[in-house]
């Protein structure tokens, strides 16, 4: 009636779009390592390279 969605829906909500998003992001992820292999760029691991600048 007044479009009153409940916390606990709207979390399921918000749940199901995270989850596409990571989907998605994973499938970026693939596509982007696939063209570099295909043109043979070695990308850079960013994960290591920021867990070295803190340690640092």
């Amino acid at each position: 009636m007044f479009g009153y969605i409940s916390v606990k829906e709207q979390l399921i909500k918000e749940r199901q779009k995270s989850a596409a998003l990571k989907v998605e992001n994973d499938r970026n992820a693939a596509n982007i390592d696939y063209i570099a292999m295909v043109f043979d760029v070695e990308l850079e691991n960013e994960k290591e390279e920021v867990f070295e600048n803190v340690t640092e």
